[in-house]
């Protein structure tokens, strides 16, 4: 989507993360007018775990936008170093599902969650970036490619995004979904040797259940997974604060479960 640069604002000494779209972005003026008015509205986002947005605007063909700096760094970097145990990555979906409902509750769909897309700060608790952004990017835009990249990229998105059909919250959580089952089972939910037979998997192949690829997962934590990953909108759950219920539920069981192993 464009290229990000570390700023300063020698009137306030604060740092942020300036974001520069690509050029041929700015020649589509429908994704322009969609973009800025977007943007704007994610300004006016108050949330601690999603990224604060503090201007955006356009210079001549160039458009930018003004972001919160975030130490740390993005989930797959900090994944290579460290794995997630099941716990963190239940808390990381409750923290993740509660900052999409309150999105949600605004009126703005993500249209993009993924690894890249979700930013672990030193202290543990994640930002998700790049609202307003992905949103807007239209699909076609990364047909254009099919390295290994813009494969992975697509591999969290929904099936109704792969048909063409409107999205709404549930796209954001099908997406979410997919994120926990790779950090779960190191294993993407849906893969392809190019864009056709992933989409082909995406809208029609059947998911090996989480707990099946590996055992460790609880069952609970398994099926709620597999209900984010409904193909089906209206089987998932419908709002990101049932999803973190659900998620927190199976933390909970698994704290009182493993507290009591060590009990006995």
């Amino acid at each position: 989507m464009g290229v990000v640069y570390q700023a300063h604002d020698p009137h306030i000494d604060r740092l942020f993360a300036l974001k520069v779209l690509y050029p041929d972005l700015g020649n589509n003026k429908d994704f322009v007018k969609r973009f800025l008015k977007e943007a704007k509205a994610i300004g006016r986002f108050s949330h601690p775990n999603i990224a604060k947005v503090y201007d955006v605007g356009q210079a001549n063909e160039t458009i930018y936008i003004a972001m919160e700096y975030l130490e740390g760094e993005p989930l797959p970097k900090f994944t290579e170093k460290k794995r997630l145990g099941l716990e963190e990555i239940t808390d990381l979906g409750v923290h993740a599902a509660l900052a999409l409902n309150y999105a949600h509750q605004k009126g703005t769909v993500h249209g993009n969650i993924k690894p890249g897309n979700i930013f672990i700060q030193p202290d543990g608790r994640i930002k998700i970036t790049d609202f307003g952004i992905a949103y807007n990017e239209s699909l076609s835009a990364h047909q254009k490619t099919q390295d290994k990249k813009t494969l992975g990229s697509l591999a969290y998105i929904s099936p109704e995004q792969v048909i063409g059909q409107s999205v709404d919250g549930r796209t954001d959580l099908y997406s979410l979904g997919g994120l926990l089952y790779e950090l779960c089972t190191g294993l993407r939910p849906f893969q392809g040797e190019d864009l056709a037979a992933l989409f082909r998997a995406i809208t029609q192949d059947n998911l090996t259940e989480p707990k099946i690829v590996n055992p460790a997962i609880p069952h609970a934590l398994s099926q709620t997974i597999m209900k984010c990953l409904n193909k089906q909108p209206d089987k998932r759950f419908q709002r990101g604060r049932a999803l973190a219920k659900d998620l927190k539920a199976c933390l909970k069981k698994r704290k009182w479960i493993l507290s009591r192993r060590q009990w006995k």
